[in-house]
C-alpha cells in the first residue's frame, strides 16, 4: 500500500459530522504525506532511521534541503504534524477541530505536497538537482 491510499479515508473522514472525524481526517492526512516522503527518500536511496524517528527524518530530511520544492513539502509535513498531534493529544481543546475546514484544509494540504513531490520525483533532472541539495 502507498501511503497516498490514506487519503481517500481522510476524505471519508473529513466528511464525518463529528469533532473526532476533523481529527481523524487530520492523522490521515499526515501520515499519507508522511508515507509518500519516506517511500520517495528511500526511492532515492536514503536509508530510514529506527521507527522512532521517522518522523523528524522525513521532514528535516525536506526542511533543511534548499531546494524550494522540497523544503515546501517539509514545511507542510511539520505543519501538519503539529495539527495532528494536537487533534491526537489535546483532546480537552476544541481548538480548530469543531469545523470541517481544518479537515478540507490539512487534507489540501497533503495533496498539493504529494502532488509538488511526484512532480519532482518524475523529472530526472529537477530530481537529481533537488536531491543533491539534501544535506548528509
Amino acid at each position: 500500500m502507498d501511503g497516498r491510499a490514506l487519503l481517500d479515508v481522510a476524505r471519508e473522514l473529513a466528511a464525518g459530522s463529528t469533532e473526532a472525524h476533523s481529527r481523524s481526517s487530520v492523522g490521515r492526512a499526515y501520515y499519507a504525506l508522511l508515507h509518500e516522503v519516506l517511500g520517495t527518500l528511500g526511492r532515492w536511496g536514503f536509508a530510514p532511521p529506527p521507527r522512532d524517528r521517522v518522523h523528524t527524518f522525513a521532514r528535516l530530511t525536506f526542511v533543511y534541503a534548499t531546494d524550494p520544492g522540497l523544503k515546501r513539502i517539509g514545511l507542510t509535513l511539520e505543519s501538519l504534524g503539529r495539527l495532528r498531534n494536537a487533534a491526537d493529544y489535546q483532546l480537552g481543546t476544541l481548538g480548530p477541530f469543531v469545523s470541517p475546514r481544518i479537515s478540507a484544509s490539512a487534507l489540501n494540504d497533503a495533496e498539493s505536497a504529494i502532488t509538488l513531490l511526484d512532480t519532482i520525483d518524475a523529472d530526472p533532472a529537477r530530481r537529481a538537482a533537488a536531491v543533491r541539495t539534501i544535506p548528509p
